[in-house]
């Protein structure tokens, strides 16, 4: 009896912990809320125009303490462009510190050394990972949950950019299409943060895998379609023999709680080219889990991405 009454409390205690979270990272990019564990996000976008900015972005809030206006969450970066900057996260820290301290925090930020002591201990939160090949990208995925027990705090996985290794995996002797290898990744992180209850968002290029509504697909040998998170099984290779199938890109788009399109808009000023640079407007086009869609549009500065109204 003792036994049963102390189960069902583990088990309504563990439902209850992974249903209520919600974390709201960003009020502009999700209106509704904010994320919840298990949630896959896609960014999308065409270079420069600000996908790994954003990262770091979303890092910086991630990492800062709430008196800062953070969430004094962990975050680990899967770093596979070589494309992150200490120093411009520095920056990001610093904007957002000095924009939503707390009133008794912010009248002592004069003191460079406080920022600095806010600043390395939102640091101590990230946990990054450089990739420079294929097979240390499949090898951090797997890795991943051992690191999750290590460091329970760690609650976002951010990774910059899912498509860097493409060319590796396709080759004369083994052809892939870009959206079965995408499928393949969202699989395995949707499998990663569902099954660990983290929030996990990726980046790629606007071109790569594109959505396709109807006619013939490939896709990887079943036996061989996803990575295995406890890493007992296949470690590297998912590609296999190329067999027919029907609207692989679908599939990968239905695993995808999020997207977030980022767009670079032509600017009809007639200004010089010096002017229409400094005004440069971006689009973030966002479709939330239950298909609503938004339009934020941002600048890029030396401070990072500033939202501005339409």
């Amino acid at each position: 009896m003792c036994d049963t009454i102390e189960s069902a409390f583990v088990a309504i205690s563990r439902l209850a912990s992974g249903s209520e979270a919600t974390h709201n990272v960003d009020s502009v990019l999700f209106p509704d809320g904010g994320l919840r564990p298990g949630e896959l996000i896609e960014i999308s976008g065409d270079s420069n125009s600000g996908k790994s900015l954003l990262c770091l972005e979303l890092i910086a809030r991630i990492i800062l303490p709430t008196s800062c206006g953070g969430l004094e969450l962990g975050a680990v970066l899967i770093d596979c462009e070589n494309s992150y900057s200490k120093t411009v996260l520095l920056s990001i820290l610093e904007k957002h510190i000095l924009n939503h301290a707390e009133p008794a925090l912010a009248s002592t930020l004069t003191d460079p050394h406080l920022l600095e002591t806010i600043q390395r201990a939102a640091l101590s939160r990230l946990h990054l990972i450089t990739c420079y090949s294929l097979e240390q990208f499949e090898f951090s995925l797997l890795a991943l949950p051992v690191l999750f027990v290590r460091q329970p705090e760690l609650t976002f996985v951010l990774i910059d950019s899912i498509a860097t290794f493409y060319w590796t995996k396709c080759t004369a002797k083994n052809l892939i299409r870009q959206d079965t290898y995408q499928k393949a990744h969202c699989k395995t992180l949707s499998r990663l943060a569902g099954k660990w209850k983290k929030i996990v968002l990726f980046t790629k290029p606007s071109h790569f895998g594109g959505r396709q509504a109807s006619g013939r697909d490939f896709e990887a040998n079943s036996a061989a379609g996803a990575l295995s998170l406890d890493g007992s099984t296949q470690a590297s290779s998912f590609a296999g023999q190329l067999t027919p199938s029907m609207s692989t890109a679908s599939s990968a788009v239905s695993l995808i709680d999020h997207r977030i399109e980022l767009t670079e808009i032509d600017n009809p000023s007639p200004g010089g080219s010096e002017q229409g640079s400094a005004d440069q407007r971006f689009s973030a086009f966002i479709t939330m889990a239950d298909k609503q869609q938004y339009v934020r549009f941002y600048l890029i500065d030396k401070y990072g991405i500033n939202w501005i109204e339409a």
